[in-house]
This record gives structure tokens, C-alpha cells and sequence, in this order.
């Protein structure tokens, strides 16, 4: 398959990537600064742009199977670079016919608050709290796009191996004080299984190491 990677540079969107390549798929990285991307593969294309220039985007969807979004933001940052993107990367889908949408949120977002652990509570709404407030906009988006997406909301991410072991489903709670994890490699394999799967076609799933 053609698979445009946005968000690239991030530890996921890299996961992404990489795994991608590994699976036989091509791979159009998308991304402000191509120096971060040091893969070298004869089926990866690196291709300059920016989210929140639409002309940039649609150049990069057209001819494109699937789209991987894997843009997040910091706390404290300025721009609007996870809901304006995610706005635009979905208009540039609907004018070049592309359907499937894969897409890294968090925990946190939406009826996940409810059922994460106290400490996620507390993360959430402090230091997270701007960080959520922008997926919450971006999935909202995502919902009324009329494309076939899937969401994946993990717990605290870590640079730990795939291992291929993992919880997930649309309401998954946690014990009272857990301090849930998930390697970013588990998550990206997770929504790159569903490149060709309609299991959770439409739903926003929390996933979370075993």
C-alpha cells in the first residue's frame, strides 16, 4: 500500500515509518525539517511541508492508500498545529478520494478521562490539560469527516520495544492509582494492523501495555 505518514518526526509517526517500511508498504514521510528523518529505504519517500499550509498536504494525499496522523503538541505550545492540521490533512483526503485515516490521540480525550487512573487524572488536567483540549477539537474533526478512520488513545508512551501485548477497547478502566504505559512501537503496530481491518472502523479505542 501507499501510506502518507504525517507526523513523522514524532516517536510514533518515526514507529510508523519504520514499521511500515518493514511490512513492504511505500511510505511518503511528510515533515517540516527532512534532516530528522534518517531512514534510508529505497520504498520511503521524504517529503517537505507543513500541516497548516493546505497546498503542502494535498500534494502529499493524492495517490496515497492511507493516512497515518501522528501530530501531537507540547505544553505551552503556540500554534494550533494538531486541530488546524488535522483539519486541513482531512480536507486534502476528501479532494483526493482518500478514506482511511489512522490516528494517535491519548487518553484523556473524551469518556477515556473518566476511566483513566487518579495520577492520569491529575496529568490530564494540569500539565496535559492544553495538550487535550487540542485532541479533544482534533477528534471531534475526525468524527464528522465522513472518512473511515480509527483512533488510538494510549496511556503514557515510552520508547520501549513492540512486543505485541496489549489491552485496548472503547471503555477500558484502570485501577484507582495504575500508571498505565505502552511503547510507541505497540501503538503504531496496533493502527497499522488496521490498514486493511474494519474491527475498529469508526471507534476510538484506549490501548495500554498488558
Amino acid at each position: 500500500m501507499q501510506i502518507l505518514v504525517v507526523g513523522a518526526t514524532g516517536g510514533t509517526g518515526l514507529q510508523a515509518v519504520e514499521q511500515a517500511l518493514q511490512r513492504g508498504h511505500f511510505v511518503t514521510a511528510f515533515v517540516r525539517d527532512p534532516t530528522k528523518i534518517t531512514i534510508k529505504h529505497s520504498n520511503l519517500t521524504v517529503q517537505t511541508g507543513d500541516v497548516l499550509k493546505p497546498n503542502t498536504l494535498l500534494h502529499a494525499v493524492r495517490r496515497q492508500d492511507a493516512v497515518f496522523c501522528a501530530l501531537g503538541s507540547r505544553p505551552g505550545q503556540k500554534d494550533h498545529a494538531v486541530t488546524d492540521g488535522t483539519k486541513n490533512l482531512i480536507a486534502a483526503m476528501r479532494q483526493a478520494g482518500v478514506r482511511r485515516l489512522l490516528v494517535v490521540s491519548s487518553v484523556g480525550v473524551g469518556t477515556s478521562y473518566e476511566e483513566a487512573s487518579l495520577p492520569s487524572k491529575l496529568f490530564i488536567k494540569t500539565l496535559l490539560s492544553g495538550v487535550i483540549a487540542e485532541k479533544e477539537i482534533q477528534e471531534q474533526a475526525i468524527r464528522h469527516s465522513k472518512l473511515d478512520w480509527v483512533i488510538a488513545r494510549p496511556t503514557r508512551l515510552t520508547d520501549g520495544p513492540l512486543t505485541g501485548q496489549y489491552r485496548l477497547g472503547e471503555h477500558l478502566p484502570f485501577p484507582l492509582f495504575a500508571l498505565p504505559r505502552i511503547s510507541r512501537a505497540d501503538v503504531a503496530a496496533f493502527l497499522l494492523d488496521q490498514l486493511d481491518k474494519d474491527d475498529y472502523l469508526g471507534k476510538a479505542v484506549t490501548i495500554t501495555g498488558k
